[in-house]
């Protein structure tokens, strides 16, 4: 194990030059003594690339006396010391950094700046970032305290009389989910605003050092705290990050996450990234984010060190870092802390997020999208509507992107806020999908299909679960639920570019759990449940067996449809299969239907609103896109009830049809079908049972 040579570095100057930080401690005195002795301006006890191969000394970084506060830098602030080589013709030119790099986060709110940025802020500090919006000089203004409150916010604040700080008056205005708002208030030091945000007030400018007009904005992102580490904090430059926070100048033995990173060497080691303490699993990340750092997406966040799985759904990431020692993803697996392609303030190590999720999830498809994922014309979030307080994203670059629906570090609940939607959601579940599926911006109203008489019942809560494919109790009796979910993947459900014939789903239905049967007698059947990752096509029955057959508990008096529709039964609707008669003449149908066709759950049971398919509601009982009076008692039987809908009115319900017409009925002759519906007003049902029959035939 290499020891580490003493840092002889002495505590960092605020980096803006203004204020000074105490005394010189009389360490630095000493240092400052022997640098003045030395001639040859040498410094053999430095690594590379910072060490004499590389042509630097002492000197490059640091004067003999002090002059900028007590940090002995050759210039103002800790980040310009470093900028003067890490910029486009500096000495460290690969790796240059510019000032309108640093990531700028906005307010969880509308009307924010656009996000950009790629590399991580090193002038920033847990309690906020602050800025002018005047002219007036940033240093004017810090943010103090802890700010606990769950979204992330901004402060507008504006002085309204001027004067020096103690006698100056300002307002402010938040922007955030609950923010508020103060007015005449007076300037001083840690000046409390809300959620235990503080701001100071800074003589930087004669008096008066406020001037009327003058405006800062201050932004605060919750869940980060300072750190804890005594060797990091103690570099944050009047409480903020700055670039020797992260890293050190001198010595390359403190191991990096970076896999690629060569083994330390004394006076070696370039490549390594001057770690401040050990980060090869993102230890210095957890200083400031602890709340980040969870192993399940339960607890709030995407989890870190994990293994990521090999099988349906995930797979390792291809183009992505893994920890060096155990394989594992850690949070420099999507965040790359310097330069990242990105450039929306996030720093992800690809341009986008959808390839990104890519990299270890294998529902996300980029090569032939889902619906949700397509970037050309896959949905961009509108704004939360039915509790969640996100705001609505016009970025057009995340159209179709994971982060339409997810949060990778969660999004607060809006009923509850202390705690966060499940599986890292912008919403809970059908809301979530109801946020589009209401009418705007999506055309399809399925909402209010689901608040009509008849309709699925998605209103239940908490009884889907992600983990409940395969356990035939999850869909029972008990906790008997129809999410979304349950019928759709989000994740791959596609248009049809044709018709599906079936039994074969629609492409909606892709993706999805569903139980297929095996027809062992007339009386009998047998069940397979496939999961959602089967690769088998989906037959539109299979998704409806799921909770309607014998596979699950079902409520009293419900059949088993399985049986129902059973091949090997005496009569069925051709659901499972072509039906029994096929031999009726074409004209007994309409709408195009024939006798040798097969027909899905969904051409009866589905929305009365044509412009809606799916049994998601309907003014109808059963969630029949018609009437359809089930019971036996004489009556007339009216042209728009269901079954006229594929049998013809005339030939089987009108007595006064022709004999032609009456007759391509095979039971039209005589006292057939139109005789007994149309004179005696014995309705459909009073003969047949409309799913199947295990014993009779027709």
């Amino acid at each position: 194990m290499t020891t580490r040579k003493q840092d002889w570095r002495i505590n960092v100057a605020r980096t803006d030059g203004h204020a000074r930080v105490g005394a010189i401690h009389s360490l630095a005195l000493l240092f400052v003594s022997a640098l003045a002795l030395i001639s040859a301006l040498t410094a053999p006890a430095q690594d590379a690339p910072h060490g004499l191969l590389q042509g630097l000394s002492c000197m490059s970084c640091h004067l003999k006396h002090e002059l900028f506060g007590n940090q002995i830098g050759s210039k103002a602030g800790n980040a310009n010391v470093c900028l003067s080589c890490h910029q486009v013709g500096g000495l460290a030119s690969g790796a240059a950094l510019a000032d309108r790099q640093q990531a700028k986060l906005g307010a969880d709110a509308a009307g924010q700046p656009k996000p950009e940025g790629s590399s991580h802020r090193w002038d920033t500090s847990p309690s906020g970032r602050v800025e002018s919006l005047s002219g007036a000089p940033s240093s004017a203004v810090e943010a103090n305290g802890v700010y606990t409150g769950r979204y992330a916010a901004s402060y507008t604040v504006t002085i309204t009389t001027a004067g020096d700080a103690g006698t100056a008056r300002f307002n402010w205005t938040g922007a955030g989910p609950g923010a508020g708002s103060g007015t005449s208030m007076l300037t001083g030091t840690n000046v409390a605003l809300e959620a235990g945000l503080m701001i100071s007030f800074l003589n930087v400018r004669p008096s008066p050092a406020f001037a009327s007009g003058d405006q800062w904005r201050v932004t605060v992102r919750p869940r980060i705290t300072a750190p804890t580490n005594a060797d990091m904090l103690r570099t944050m430059a009047g409480g903020k990050v700055v670039c020797a926070t992260c890293h050190q100048t001198h010595f390359q033995d403190a191991e990096p996450f970076d896999p690629q990173s060569p083994p330390y060497s004394p006076g070696g080691g370039q490549g390594r990234h001057f770690m401040r303490t050990a980060n090869d699993t993102d230890q210095m990340c957890y200083e400031c984010h602890a709340s980040r750092f969870v192993t399940n997406a339960v607890a709030g966040s995407h989890p870190v060190g994990v293994l990521v799985a090999s099988n349906a759904v995930l797979h390792p990431p291809a183009a992505l870092p893994l920890d060096k020692h155990q394989g594992q993803m850690w949070c420099s697996t999507c965040h790359q802390t310097h330069n990242s392609p990105s450039d929306d303030g996030k720093l992800l190590r690809t341009a986008n997020q959808q390839a990104l999720c890519a990299q270890c999830h294998a529902n996300v498809d980029a090569v032939t999208p889902a619906s949700h994922l397509n970037p050309g014309n896959g949905p961009l979030w509108p704004g939360g509507q039915y509790g969640s307080l996100l705001p609505a994203d016009s970025d057009a670059a995340h159209r179709g992107s994971c982060g339409n629906c997810h949060r990778t570090h969660g999004w607060p609940d809006g009923i509850n806020a202390a705690t966060d939607y499940p599986s890292l959601l912008v919403e809970r579940e059908e809301k979530l999908c109801f946020t589009c599926h209401d009418g705007s911006p999506v055309t399809k109203n399925l909402a209010a299909n689901f608040n009509k008489t008849y309709r699925h019942p998605v209103s239940t809560a908490g009884r889907h679960t992600t983990t409940e494919d395969g356990n035939p109790a999850s869909y029972g009796t008990a906790n008997r639920h129809a999410e979304c979910a349950d019928c759709h993947n989000v994740h791959q459900l596609t248009p049809d570019s044709i018709a599906p014939v079936p039994p074969a789903a629609s492409s909606a239905l892709r993706g999805v759990a569903r139980v297929s049967v095996t027809n062992v007698t007339a009386t009998s059947v047998s069940y397979t449940f496939r999961g959602a990752t089967d690769s088998a096509p989906v037959k539109e029955y299979e998704v409806c067996f799921t909770c309607h057959s014998g596979w699950t508990t079902r409520p009293a008096g419900q059949a088993d449809y399985a049986l129902k529709f059973n091949t090997k039964t005496a009569s069925f609707h051709p659901v499972e299969g072509v039906g029994k008669n096929t031999n009726i003449n074409v004209n007994a149908f309409v709408n195009g239907w024939r006798s040798d066709q097969v027909m899905t759950c969904t051409d009866c049971h589905t929305s009365d609103d044509t412009t809606i398919r799916g049994p998601h509601g309907s003014a109808f009982p059963y969630i029949l896109k018609k009437s359809s009076q089930t019971g036996s008692a004489s009556r007339t039987m009216a042209n728009s009830e269901l079954c006229f809908d594929c049998h013809r009115y005339d030939t089987y319900a009108n007595n006064n049809a022709t004999s032609t017409v009456k007759n391509y009925s095979r039971f039209g002759s005589g006292n057939g079908h139109a005789y007994h519906v149309g004179s005696r007003r014995y309705p459909c049902y009073t003969c047949h049972e409309t799913h199947g029959a295990t014993t009779l035939p027709n």
